[in-house]
Formats: C-alpha cells, sequence, structure tokens
C-alpha cells in the first residue's frame, strides 16, 4: 500500500530519555561490515546506531520493511525512521574520503526489558542479525549524539527518474541537486550529449567549470579516456546557436515535478528538504538526513545535538492528520529555486545560492559498452555511468 506523507523538520527542546546501552552479544550477523554501535531507548522508540564499511563505489539504503522481532513473543517492532541512510529504491553512495557511513535506524520502542531478538532487514538477505542480546547491566554514559555521529559520513544519495522515457540520473549532497540527461547529437558530428542541471542550496555561492568534466568509455575489457569539448572547442564547430531554452525549461520543471528538489532557509540552522508522493520522504536539518515513511497513525518524537537545535525525525506522523489537504501546498514549497541560468553549452559560472544553472556538454561519440562522466562540483565530483 502507498501512503501519503508529508516530512517535517523542526527545532524542539527534549529531555526524554530513558537508557543507553553499546554492549550487545550477536549469534549471526549477514553482513559483517555492519556493526551496532549503540542502542537508545527513548520515551516513544528506540534508536540504532550503525556503522556500514565498504569500498569506494559501493552503495547502501534502508528496506522500507525493516523491523525487530522478539523471538519470545514474535511481537514485530516497525522500522520509524532511518537518519543519514536513503530508503530504497534511493541509495547512498560510498566514496573514497567516506568509505563508510554512518546512519541511525528509529524503531517503535522496544520493552527495556526485551531478551532476545532478531533485527531483520529482508530474510532473504539484507542487513540482518539473529539473537541480539542487549547486556543492560552496563549503560553507556551518555545517549549518542546524533548529528556529530552523522556529520563524518554525509549522505551522497543517488536516484533516478524519467524524461519523456530517458532516465536522468541524480544525486543529492550537501544542499546541492545535480541531475544529468544522456542524449545523442549528431548537428555538428558524432557526440554523446550530457544535458547538465546543477541547484545550488547551499548557503553560499560556489563557482561551476565545466572545463574540468572529464569522461571513460569502456569495451569490454578496456577503458579510455573520452574527449569532452571546452566551450572554445564546441563554438568553433557551431554556425548558429542551437535552440536550447524551450529544453532547458522542460529540463528544469521535469525535476520540479519529480519532487527531487530541496527547500532552503536563511535562518541559522539551515534547513534543507524535499517530498514525494510514493511512501517516503527525506530531509535535512544542516547535514542532518533523514527518511521516513508510514502509515495514518500519529506518530511524534523528537531528538538532537543540543538545547538550541533538535531533530524531529517522525513529524510527518504527526502531520499527517491534514495530509490530505496540505501536501501539495507543502510539495511547492519546497522547490524554491529563485533563478536560473541557461545559456546552452556550459562554461565557467558562479551559481548563486537559491540559483540553478542548466547546459550540456559533448563526449566525443565511440561505440562503447559504458560511458562514465566525472563532474567535479564544489570540492567533490560525481559520477555518472550509462
Amino acid at each position: 500500500m502507498k501512503h501519503l506523507i508529508i516530512f517535517g523538520i523542526v527545532l524542539l527542546i527534549t529531555t526524554n530519555l530513558s537508557a543507553q546501552f553499546r554492549n550487545l552479544t550477536i549469534v549471526k550477523s549477514d553482513v559483517p561490515a555492519l556493526k551496532i554501535i549503540q542502542v537508545d531507548f527513548r520515551e516513544f522508540s528506540t534508536l540504532f546506531h550503525f556503522q556500514y564499511t565498504a569500498k569506494a563505489g559501493g552503495w547502501a539504503c534502508v528496506d522500507e520493511n525493516f523491523y525487530i522481532k522478539d523471538k519470545e513473543t514474535f511481537k514485530k517492532y516497525k522500522l520509524l525512521n532511518s537518519i543519514n541512510l536513503p530508503i530504497c529504491d534511493k541509495k547512498h553512495v560510498l566514496d573514497q574520503e567516506h568509505p563508510y557511513q554512518n546512519f541511525t535506524l528509529e524503531f517503535e520502542k522496544l520493552p527495556e526489558s526485551i531478551g532476545e531478538f532478531d533485527i531483520i532487514e529482508n530474510p532473504e538477505g539484507g542487513f540482518n542479525f539473529y539473537g541480539v542480546k542487549i547486556d543492560t547491566t552496563i549503560k553507556a554514559k551518555d545517549y549518542l549524539d546524533i548529528a556529530s555521529f552523522i556529520d563524518e559520513t554525509p549522505v551522497k544519495e543517488y536516484s533516478f527518474y524519467y524524461k519523456d522515457g530517458q532516465p536522468v540520473l541524480c544525486y543529492k549532497h550537501k544542499g546541492l541537486f545535480i541531475a544529468v540527461l544522456l542524449s545523442y547529437d549528431n548537428t555538428y558530428g558524432k557526440y554523446y550529449q550530457a544535458n547538465i542541471l546543477v541547484q545550488n542550496l547551499t548557503g553560499k555561492d560556489i563557482n561551476f567549470d565545466p572545463s574540468q568534466i572529464t569522461s571513460k568509455i569502456q569495451k569490454k575489457e578496456e577503458i579510455s579516456e573520452a574527449k569532452v569539448l571546452t566551450y572554445n572547442e564546441y563554438i568553433k564547430k557551431v554556425k548558429s546557436r542551437q535552440a536550447w531554452s524551450s529544453f532547458a525549461v522542460a529540463f528544469s520543471e521535469s525535476m520540479a515535478a519529480s519532487n527531487a528538489g530541496y527547500s532552503s532557509s536563511t535562518t541559522q540552522s539551515s534547513a534543507h528538504g524535499y517530498s514525494n508522493s510514493y511512501g517516503s520522504a527525506s530531509g535535512y536539518v544542516g547535514n542532518t538526513y533523514g527518511s521516513v515513511y508510514g502509515s495514518s497513525s500519529t506518530y511524534s518524537s523528537a531528538y538532537g545535538t543540543s538545547s538550541t537545535q533538535k531533530y524531529d525525525g517522525a513529524a510527518a506522523y504527526s502531520a499527517q492528520q491534514n495530509a490530505n489537504n496540505n501536501v501539495a501546498n507543502y510539495q511547492n514549497q519546497q522547490y524554491k529555486i529563485k533563478s536560473s541560468i541557461s545559456e546552452g553549452y556550459m562554461k565557467l559560472n558562479t551559481i548563486m545560492n537559491e540559483s540553478e544553472y542548466v547546459g550540456y556538454v559533448n563526449i566525443a561519440y565511440t561505440k562503447a559498452d559504458n560511458l562514465q562522466l566525472y563532474i567535479p562540483i564544489n570540492g567533490t565530483t560525481y559520477l555518472f555511468v550509462w
């Protein structure tokens, strides 16, 4: 069943805390690279803090059907929120800078007296732990500071949507949204044409230099460089400007229609968020990323890092009381790009905060099994593969 939700981010103060533990025993784990760092029992829910390690280029996401099963009573406790790891089909991509990912899963409240239990993502294979026991005789000194825990591994969320039957590959990372649609262009020779959209909601202006974009192609086992034309190289081949503005507008609007954008705030907390109607929603407070899904039941909890900033990971459930009336207005408010640059072939530009840049680059065409495009921006290189 699909559920319609609104994701909310609020600043709250709370002192409701029950107990926290770090000493656990586990009979079996399906994923040795996944560790449980700490368990926090809250007033309304139970938080499991994890660290997942994998090589660069690996990815991870959270199945919405995650649950905890009490092995004595067979009662299941459902997943409420995923903090700092996307709900599948979106995924987090690990890179060389961060070959591990810290994340927190919030479940319906477990009894602190629970005995042995299983943590199940997918019985056929996933982030599964069997025969888990918590040593409640040894308490952790403090509950885990979620923002500090996840700040060192910000989410690099990868997803895609379709425009006119073609996939648009997307990244969301630290207030940037980058989308690329690849097509074939033979107007001035044979080229792959990468149509690129960059939205800036980082809170600062950034310089984007498309001359730094590189590409590789692979034929069977052989990988070689593919030529990406600079603006000057391209303009020598062009006798007249291509009609671009209509496509640029359509490309930008397709992204807005997919509800893929961020919202931004000029307050000190710098809140970012986006929503969709496919049964899940995600958002940021600073670098604190959360995903939420659920039914129409009412639920509320809050936790955070200080007396001045709190992250309400489940405000969506409270908001569902009037979700049907408010969801359209909420989603419209999320898309707050105030200006756009669309000049056709890309060249060096400063993308102001709350602005977007839409354009394209051409890559020399060669028959290949796959094409890789590397787009460096704001200190990070984003890899797109077709």
